[in-house]
C-alpha cells in the first residue's frame, strides 16, 4: 500500500520527479566515473613500475664523503644470500658525435646481464662486446639511428647494437636518452648498485646484512627502497582520487537539495490531503513511510541508471586521458559502482528526512482547514 501511494504521488508531478532523478544520476555517475577512472589510472602507473618492486639501490654515502662504491662493497653485496641480480652501474657524461651531429649525453657503463634484467631491447641484440653499444629509444629517433650505425663517444668509435625498447620514468637509471657501453669500456667509478632481491619480503633481511658487513664501521652505502616510494605513490593516488571524487560530489549535493526542494513543496501542496489521512486514522509513522519511500524511489531510481552509466563513463573518461583501458570490469569496478548506488540512495533519503517529518508532524485539524 505505501510503496503504491508513493509512486501515485511521483507521478503526479513527473516532471519534478524526473528532474531530481536526472539530478541524482549526473552527480552518481560524476562520481563512480572519477573513481573509476582514478583506480584505472593507478593502475597503468603502479604496473609501469611493477617490476622495480623488489629492487633496492645501493648509494654510496655522500653525507659520510663517500662519492663512489668501491669492487669490495660490490662483493659483498654478491655475498648476500637475498639477491637475486647485482648490477653495478657507472655513469658520466660524455660528447657524442654522429654525422656532425654533437651533443652530450648520459653514458651507463652495465654488463650484458645488467641490460637483460633491466631493459626490454627493441631492436638488436644487448651485445655489449668492446667497442658496441645499446642506444636508448629517444635518443635513436631523435638521431635517426640505426643497428649497426657507428657513434663516436669521448673520441671512440662505437657500433651500436642494440635499441631499448621506450623505458619511460624510472627511480633507478633512466635509458631512453642516454647509451650504454660496457663496464669495461666505462672508466668511471661505479655511483650505484641495482639489486634485485628473491622477493619482497628479503628487503628487512638485505639492510640487515648491508648494516653488518657493509656498515659496520663507516655509514658507506644508503639503501634506497623501490617498495617504499611505490608504496608512497600508490598512498597519494588514493588520496588525489578520493579529492576528485569529493569535488564530484557537489553534483550530487546539488540533487540532494533538488529532492529536498521538491518534497517540501509536495508537502504543502499536500496538506490537505495529509489532513485527511491523518483524520480517517493515519499515523504519523504511516506518513512519513510514505514520504520517505517516494525519496528512496527517486534515488533507487537515479542511482541505478547512474551507477550502470557511470562504467561507460570510467571507460570513455580512461581512453580519453590514458589512452587504453586494461580492465574496466573488474572488482574494483563494481565497488565503485556500488558505493556510488548507496551514496546515491542515502543522498535521496537524508534530503527527504526533513519534508517528511514535517508532513508527520501536521496537525489534523489544522491540515484539513489548509486552502
Amino acid at each position: 500500500m505505501y510503496l503504491q501511494l508513493a509512486l501515485r504521488n511521483l507521478s503526479r508531478t513527473r516532471v519534478r520527479s524526473a528532474l531530481a532523478v536526472i539530478g541524482i544520476i549526473i552527480g552518481v555517475t560524476a562520481i563512480t566515473s572519477i573513481g573509476i577512472f582514478g583506480e584505472n589510472l593507478k593502475k597503468t602507473v603502479m604496473e609501469s613500475f611493477g617490476d622495480i618492486a623488489n629492487e633496492v639501490i645501493v648509494l654510496p654515502n655522500s653525507q659520510e664523503g663517500f662519492s663512489f662504491i668501491d669492487e669490495r662493497t660490490v662483493e659483498l653485496i654478491r655475498k648476500s644470500p637475498y639477491p637475486a641480480a647485482v648490477i653495478p652501474v657507472k655513469a658520466d657524461s660524455f660528447e657524442m658525435t654522429y654525422k656532425n651531429q654533437k651533443r652530450f649525453v648520459t653514458v651507463y657503463g652495465l654488463d650484458e646481464r645488467g641490460v637483460n634484467e633491466l631493459f626490454d631491447v627493441a631492436e638488436g641484440t644487448s651485445d655489449l662486446k668492446p667497442g658496441k653499444t645499446i642506444v636508448g629509444s629517444q635518443i635513436a629517433e631523435s638521431l635517426d639511428l640505426r643497428i649497426g650505425s657507428r657513434i663516436t663517444v669521448d673520441g671512440k668509435v662505437y657500433r651500436v647494437s642494440g635499441i631499448l625498447e621506450e623505458q619511460g620514468a624510472r627511480f633507478d637509471i633512466r635509458p631512453d636518452n642516454a647509451i650504454i657501453i660496457s663496464e669495461r669500456d666505462h672508466k668511471a667509478d661505479i655511483f650505484a648498485v641495482i639489486v634485485k632481491l628473491e622477493n619482497l619480503g628479503d628487503i628487512e633481511g638485505f639492510k640487515s646484512y648491508v648494516q653488518a658487513t657493509i656498515n659496520i664501521k663507516d655509514k658507506k652505502v644508503e639503501i634506497l627502497e623501490m617498495k617504499s616510494i611505490l608504496d608512497r605513490i600508490e598512498e597519494a593516488f588514493g588520496q588525489i582520487n578520493l579529492f576528485l571524487m569529493a569535488i564530484a560530489g557537489v553534483s550530487l549535493l546539488v540533487a540532494g537539495v533538488s529532492i529536498l526542494n521538491i518534497m517540501l513543496m509536495s508537502t504543502i501542496e499536500r496538506t490537505k490531503e495529509i489532513g485527511i489521512m491523518r483524520a480517517i486514522g493515519a499515523q504519523k509513522p504511516d506518513i512519513l513511510k510514505i514520504f520517505l519511500m517516494e525519496a528512496g524511489i527517486l534515488g533507487i531510481s537515479g542511482s541505478t541508471v547512474g551507477s550502470i552509466l557511470s562504467i561507460a563513463g570510467g571507460y570513455f573518461v580512461t581512453k580519453l586521458i590514458i589512452g587504453e583501458v586494461s580492465e574496466i570490469l573488474s572488482m574494483e569496478t563494481v565497488l565503485f559502482a556500488v558505493e556510488g548506488f548507496v551514496f546515491g540512495v542515502g543522498t535521496a533519503v537524508i534530503s527527504g528526512l526533513y519534508p517528511a517529518w514535517r508532513a508527520a508532524n501536521l496537525e489534523p485539524i489544522e491540515a484539513l482547514r489548509y486552502e
